[in-house]
């Protein structure tokens, strides 16, 4: 009876390793994921007042309105992963007013996710250069999502400083 619950219990384990590794990532997913971290990282921007904009928590580090301009243009150069060419000239300024930075990251987001809505399933099993690396065009985008997460959570430290909380997290 041991070895019978033992015999069935590696078939269970089997079955569901097997289905597990037939899981295919969908743009679908991305485009969802992609909603998530767009609102966590705009709400987030949106709740550190205008006056904060030029917060720098030290002389080392960007200040607040860079720090999102930063991702912005992150989103822009990562274009590519997503088949779409980067904007030229790149619509991302030097501004400090919390209305125009906070247009040019939705801007930004809306770009990625325009390309994003694109692609098929076999975009995304695609090898392509990505900088300097060879790797599946999932791959360059789970690393751009990484990034974005990154520097998000960087963000959420010049908030929490400033005596304010962030947006809502969210993700994958």
């Amino acid at each position: 009876m041991k070895r019978a619950k033992i015999n069935w219990a590696m078939a269970a384990l089997f079955m569901f390793t097997l289905n597990v590794s037939k899981a295919q990532m969908r743009t679908e997913n991305l485009v969802t994921a992609w909603d998530a971290m767009t609102k966590m990282v705009v709400e987030t921007a949106k709740a550190m007042p205008e006056s904060n904009y030029g917060f720098k928590p030290t002389d080392e580090l960007r200040d607040f309105a860079e720090q999102i301009s930063h991702t912005s243009g992150a989103n822009y150069l990562f274009a590519s992963v997503v088949k779409l060419n980067t904007p030229d000239p790149n619509p991302v300024t030097d501004t400090k007013k919390k209305k125009e930075v906070i247009q040019q990251l939705k801007d930004s987001f809306t770009f990625i996710r325009d390309g994003m809505e694109k692609l098929k399933e076999e975009d995304l099993k695609e090898e392509i250069e990505f900088f300097g690396s060879k790797m599946s065009r999932l791959q360059s985008i789970l690393i751009m999502t990484s990034h974005l997460q990154r520097e998000h959570g960087k963000s959420t430290i010049y908030t929490r400083l400033k005596g304010i909380a962030p947006g809502p997290t969210g993700g994958w």
